[in-house]
């Protein structure tokens, strides 16, 4: 007799399914890794290198397009902007300009501001004329020499000149220190003219100065020379 069949357990059938499933799974995800962990090993550094650089080429090209983007709003906003300017009426923009007034008064002063004006410069300009013709009239007065000479003076350039001819004059007196007493005199004599031409004469140089007190000096009865002469 042939051997008699025995039951199928479900449950052990399922289990050893769900086992057999799970093992297959296993290593089918065994076989993945060990293959993409071959292509990797494959690729290798350059390759890895090439991934980076299209990374960041992804990126550039994404803010390249974020930036467009911006510029194409804000040309559409500036446009609408433009638009709206353009309704606005011309008319209520205009600002009107205050002129100022000038009263009569004012236009009176300034008129008078410029006449006063004008008469101070003229009166400053017949003052410089007049001081000019003055200034030249002394020095014509200085540099024209007098011919009609006295004979009794004795004539000299200066003080050391007269000290030499009072030194040979036949009628001068006995003297140990003829030119101490010929230039304190000449010296007293140019303090005391010396202020007096320079307020009656101003303008002058101080050498034309001492033209005129020279020429005043050989005339002056102050002169001992001129003393002498008298003698």
């Amino acid at each position: 007799m042939p051997p008699k069949k025995m039951g199928v357990n479900s449950k052990a059938e399922a289990a050893k399914a769900r086992k057999s499933a799970t093992e297959a799974e296993r290593k089918e995800k065994e076989a993945r890794d060990k293959e993409e962990k071959y292509w990797r090993e494959a690729e290798g550094a350059k390759s890895r290198a090439a991934k980076k650089r299209e990374e960041e080429s992804e990126k550039r090209a994404e803010a390249a397009a974020r930036k467009a983007e911006a510029r194409r709003l804000a040309e559409i906003e500036e446009k609408e902007l433009e638009k709206s300017l353009k309704k606005v009426d011309k008319k209520t923009t205009r600002v009107a300009i205050p002129v100022p007034k000038v009263t009569e008064a004012e236009l009176r002063r300034r008129k008078e501001e410029e006449q006063a004006q004008i008469l101070k410069k003229a009166e400053e300009d017949k003052r410089k004329q007049s001081r000019t013709a003055k200034e030249e009239e002394y020095e014509k007065m200085i540099l024209v020499e007098n011919t009609n000479r006295d004979d009794a003076i004795i004539e000299a350039r200066s003080v050391e000149e007269a000290i030499a001819q009072m030194s040979v004059a036949d009628s001068l007196p006995v003297d140990k220190h003829p030119e101490k007493r010929l230039k304190a005199s000449f010296k007293a004599f140019e303090e005391a003219e010396l202020p007096q031409l320079k307020a009656e004469k101003p303008g002058l140089t101080h050498t034309q100065y001492k033209d005129m007190i020279w020429k005043l000096w050989k005339k002056s009865p102050d002169n001992p020379l001129n003393q002498v002469a008298e003698k």
